[in-house]
């Protein structure tokens, strides 16, 4: 009997190792760990796949806010978020005004997480605004935990040369007559030495319906002649002067 409690003692500490293990960090570089939690938000396999695609452009197939439900409300209740910047899908209920779209980001992420909504693509997840969607993956990452600041204090804390940029940056544009967006890098595209283009993975940059504001988790490519002076890179992460190490 004494033997018998001791197996099953010791296959609890094998289970609780293995179960420690799954939720650990994807990479000890802080950089790989953002770019392994961006690819996770597109798909659990997190490999920078997934077989969602709207138009050429691949998508989030799952639910990932509701993964970590904790996250999700950290981030979502930082000041500089709440009702007015984390997500536009508001109903009447969600202790802010209603914005008449049809889930509640606020109080039903089983539905808003991954649902149609009348999309022309099917079932895909979504991460609220970009800004609070790239926050999220930072913090998730645990690379970076502190809430994004103000758009234009980001903005004032810029590298200008898009060339320079490196995977797991966070870019951004403000005021230069497009809206406002923040993405993620994940991927330097060059030609030789010569960068040509960032692969980025953001939220509500690609649409699933034609529309604004749709929320959808995607990744795309920018090329680098389409951003350049557009874009910048944000230097407040607190990884920004490390290295990338795949």
């Amino acid at each position: 009997m004494r033997r018998l409690f001791a197996l099953l003692i010791l296959c609890l500490v094998v289970l609780g190792l293995f179960a420690q293990k799954s939720e650990a960090r994807l990479s000890n570089n802080n950089r790989r760990a953002v770019v392994l939690e961006a690819f996770y938000a597109l798909h659990p396999g997190h490999g920078g796949w997934s077989d969602k695609w709207i138009g050429p452009n691949c998508a989030s197939n799952w639910n990932y806010l509701a993964n970590d439900s904790n996250a999700y409300g950290v981030v979502k209740n930082w000041s500089g978020y709440g009702c007015s910047f984390a997500s536009v899908w508001k109903v009447s209920g969600d202790g802010c005004s209603s914005s008449g779209w049809p889930a509640s980001f606020f109080n039903n992420m089983v539905s808003y997480g991954y649902g149609s909504f009348s999309g022309w693509y099917g079932s895909v997840g979504r991460g609220g605004q970009c800004k609070y969607f790239a926050n999220l993956i930072l913090y998730r990452s645990e690379s970076h935990q502190a809430m994004f600041p103000s758009y234009a204090t980001m903005w004032s804390n810029t590298e200008t040369n898009l060339a320079l940029a490196k995977e797991g940056d966070v870019i951004l544009t403000v005021d230069q007559g497009i809206t406002n967006h923040v993405a993620i890098v994940v991927e330097v595209k060059k030609s030789g030495s010569t960068v040509t283009g960032l692969d980025v993975i953001d939220a509500n940059w690609v649409t699933d319906n034609g529309t604004t504001n749709r929320e959808v988790i995607a990744r795309h490519l920018f090329s680098l002649a389409s951003i350049q002076g557009v874009y910048r890179i944000w230097k407040g992460t607190a990884y920004y002067n490390e290295q990338y190490v795949p």
